[in-house]
């Protein structure tokens, strides 16, 4: 899997402070309806024993294999002040519109 950080959404990342076995989870959740429908999340999370981490730009990157399943072989995460973060592929747009948060 490739994952692109673009300039906006690294420059807001570099901010965080990750502490050990933490990384940004990019997270694609099925969610059962009439058609195939995955729900999209992004936040700071620990590493689980289902998650492959991918270190992008010095960003460590968490993705469960369960959400890999869901999504594009290329994720691309762009940052924009007024709309969020965006998760999209080159064929469409995931999910707009994200806040980063943290895990509980």
């Amino acid at each position: 899997m490739e994952i692109v950080i673009k300039p906006a959404a690294l420059e807001q990342l570099k901010r965080v402070e990750f502490q050990e076995d933490e990384g940004l989870r990019i997270e694609a959740i099925f969610v059962g309806s009439c058609s195939l429908y995955a729900e999209h999340d992004l936040r700071i999370d620990k590493k689980g024993e289902e998650d492959e981490l991918f270190i992008v730009e010095e960003i460590p990157v968490l993705i469960s294999k369960e959400s890999q399943k869901h999504l594009s072989d290329k994720i691309i995460l762009d940052f924009n002040p007024t709309l969020g973060y965006k998760i999209s592929s080159n064929e469409e747009v995931y999910r707009y519109n994200l806040q980063l948060k943290k895990f509980k």
